[in-house]
């Protein structure tokens, strides 16, 4: 494919931290086949703020959470403002090499909305256990339309519905995306086995087919 290092890019769920992703990244690498020095693996943490959600408790949060119900506002400038924060890290260190997005639950929303603000498009992105708020306010970007996304999702997850899922799929279609699977599993709000091994697969078809 290339004889640049692929970059991961992985971005954790709310009140966790980058480590404990960090080792998706070398587990995605074994599958595929990448060795070391042909993968570098970049997971950031979130800063610490306030959340509504959880009664104003201060946690590493992408951004604000007022409510689980589908119809409670979204707190577009927090998922803005991350998704710059993103973007600057992806510049800053990536720059013209490919790379992975991966999130998982509220990283997840901020991996989406980064692949379609950056100036080159990731080779994939991988969305775990996570939803689209604001979907109303989604747009694909023409030269994304062909980008690969994994979507996975547990079937007694516990924190965000497995409907958000197929809701997830059915924006991210009717925006035209056109390479896009959905996998679910039978797991809470997790990131099982069975589910590294598709993301493996799904990174590995990447790789040999062309974009």
């Amino acid at each position: 494919m290339t004889n640049r290092a692929v970059h991961i890019i992985l971005l954790h769920g709310l009140g966790a931290n980058g480590d404990d992703l960090a080792p998706i990244g070398r587990i995605l690498a074994e599958y595929v086949g990448w060795s070391n020095g042909e993968f570098v693996t970049h997971a950031p943490d979130a800063p610490v703020a306030p959340v509504t959600i959880n009664n104003g408790y201060l946690m590493p949060s992408w951004f604000d959470i007022y409510g689980l119900d589908r119809d409670a506002p979204v707190d577009m400038p927090g998922v803005e403002a991350s998704v710059e924060r993103i973007v600057a890290l992806i510049e800053s260190q990536v720059g013209d090499d490919p790379y992975v997005l991966a999130g998982f639950s509220q990283g997840g929303v901020i991996a989406l909305r980064a692949s379609c603000a950056t100036k080159c498009a990731p080779m994939a992105v991988l969305l775990l256990s996570t939803w689209l708020p604001a979907a109303d306010q989604f747009v694909l970007p023409q030269d994304r339309k062909a980008m690969p996304i994994f979507i996975g999702h547990g079937e007694q997850d516990d924190v965000v519905p497995v409907a958000s899922a197929a809701r997830m799929g059915q924006v991210l279609n009717a925006a035209g995306a056109t390479r896009v699977e959905t996998h679910f599993y039978t797991m809470a709000h997790q990131i099982c086995p069975e589910e590294m091994q598709d993301m493996a697969q799904f990174l590995a078809d990447v790789i040999r087919q062309p974009k």
